[in-house]
């Protein structure tokens, strides 16, 4: 235990309340081996004590760039056990990107693995150490002290730091609580009715919340196993769930679309053990979720919320064995929800708004940006998501769109995630995204990607009439253009909506 330990935040505490009842029982299986309980909480104090020898002080900040791994929960349990705040920065940052966020963040450390620990060396200055984490022989050079402060001003003291991906110039620096944290994972593990014996596949990067406490945390808090892979693709996935008889899936929707296509192709693959899939980061593709419980037997349930704050909507698989088509499901507890008008006023039931959350899980703030704090928080503590929403008379909640994503077409909004889903309905269509595009008369026009399924030809007038007798006219496709596959992030594996514009542009120039 690290010299820490008289101090231990609750998060730690619990993990070793864990590892105290069922030392021997697997903690973490990655590629390259697995971890019991008792050597995974081991490592964390060894590590930890490795840092506060480092010179790490309460406070100080450590910046984690690496892969999912065994090691990199190893890690980020140790900066926290060391009384250190993780910041954690996605593997696959560009080096602009990464060089921006380092500066940022202005830590007194980083640690790397073998992938990613050059290009962090490059974006730090000399005098920044760089630990290695997948090395058995963990050191790290003393820390110099030339860092910023934390902020002072915040309702509870600074944990973690984690870098969004999101559509912004610079990537976003979300402030979070131990609160957060511990009432994420918690949450999250209650809920879904995690327990000892769930295997949870962790395919999301744990640099995202949604990879590291929705997912890893929360198995961890219940003492599950944590399965954790390195990429999303399926069939390392599929592989994954077989070899280890995984019960617990989560990832966002263009991933399960994906393990869809991967399962078709491959009668022999045995997903069984399978008992909870959930989706998140997108509109729910209902087309590709029914056809994943044909094959494998599950539905796939929803989770709905941001990393500023979190949880907020979701399933319980007890409550709600199946989804609610369209629904991402209803208020956690603990968490709350207004859904408002333009000008902030409640709308009523049934009605279309943006959403606004609170609850334990909001972040503290953006860090270094007062503006943006400003601008994403109300004065009474409410986040405004910028997603728009209905609430129906039973409590489920349907995401009708992103207000960034909103086309405005003659000056009538046109919701992407409406038109998609009517789209993927067309047995021609195997997945389809629709974004806005300048036009000279009504502002812009409303154009869609559309990967055709393998077994149709594409017509795309005959899809466009299938989409009228849906829609209204000014929401149907002006153009359909055939792709051969919908471009993702290469760090959430969410569709990439600005790739997509170029695979239009360069399919159908105009």
């Amino acid at each position: 235990m690290s010299n820490s330990s008289a101090i231990l935040p609750p998060l730690i505490a619990d993990l070793q309340a864990v590892a105290a009842r069922q030392p021997d029982a697997v903690a973490v299986i990655d590629e390259r081996s697995e971890m019991s309980y008792g050597s995974f909480t081991r490592l964390v104090s060894a590590r930890a004590q490795a840092l506060e020898r480092a010179g790490l002080q309460r406070g100080d900040r450590v910046a984690l760039i690496a892969e999912n791994s065994a090691m990199f929960l190893v890690s980020a349990f140790a900066v926290w056990e060391a009384g250190g705040v993780l910041v954690t920065v996605y593997p696959s940052t560009a080096p602009a990107d990464l060089a921006y966020t380092l500066r940022d963040a202005s830590p007194v450390a980083a640690l790397a693995d073998a992938a990613t620990v050059d290009a962090v060396r490059s974006a730090l200055p000399a005098s920044v150490p760089v630990a290695v984490i997948d090395v058995a022989d963990f050191t790290c050079a003393s820390f110099g002290r030339d860092r910023l402060p934390n902020p002072t001003d915040l309702r509870e003291p600074l944990f973690m730091i984690c870098y969004s991906s999101g559509t912004t110039s610079r990537p976003k620096a979300i402030m979070l609580s131990h609160t957060a944290l511990h009432h994420g994972a918690t949450a999250y593990a209650r809920v879904w009715r995690f327990n000892p014996s769930d295997k949870a596949i962790v395919c999301m990067p744990m640099a995202w919340l949604y990879g590291l406490c929705t997912t890893a945390m929360s198995t961890l808090l219940a003492g599950g196993t944590v399965i954790s892979l390195r990429r999303s693709a399926p069939a390392l996935i599929a592989s994954a769930v077989e070899r280890h008889r995984a019960t617990v899936i989560t990832g966002v929707t263009t991933i399960f679309a994906k393990l869809v296509k991967y399962l078709e192709d491959r009668e022999s693959a045995d997903l069984s053990s399978l008992r909870f899939a959930v989706s998140g980061g997108e509109p729910r593709n209902e087309v590709a979720f029914q056809r994943f419980r044909d094959l494998v037997g599950v539905p796939v349930h929803d989770n709905f919320c941001s990393s500023e704050c979190f949880p907020l909507i979701t399933y319980d698989p007890f409550a709600d064995p199946s989804p609610i088509l369209g629904s991402a499901g209803r208020l956690v507890p603990g968490s709350e929800l207004r859904i408002v008008s333009p000008v902030g006023a409640d709308v009523p039931v049934g009605e279309v708004g943006e959403a606004l959350a609170r609850g334990t899980g909001l972040m503290l703030g953006y860090w270094n940006d007062a503006e943006e704090t400003a601008a994403a928080l109300t004065v009474d503590g409410w986040y405004r998501t910028k997603d728009l929403v209905r609430l129906d008379a039973d409590g489920y909640v349907y995401v009708v769109g992103r207000l960034s994503d909103m086309i405005i077409r003659g000056g009538s909004n046109v919701s992407p995630a409406e038109v998609e889903r009517v789209l993927r309905m067309h047995p021609a269509v195997r997945d389809a995204t629709v974004i806005g595009l300048p036009d000279p008369v009504y502002g812009e026009e409303v154009v869609a990607a559309v990967v055709c399924a393998e077994t149709h030809d594409f017509d795309a007038e005959g899809v466009r009439t299938f989409a009228k007798e849906q829609l209204a006219s000014y929401k149907v496709p002006t153009r359909l253009v055939q792709v051969d596959h919908l471009p993702s992030n290469t760090t959430t594996g969410k569709v990439n909506r600005r790739q997509v514009a170029a695979l239009i542009a360069e399919a159908d120039p105009r």
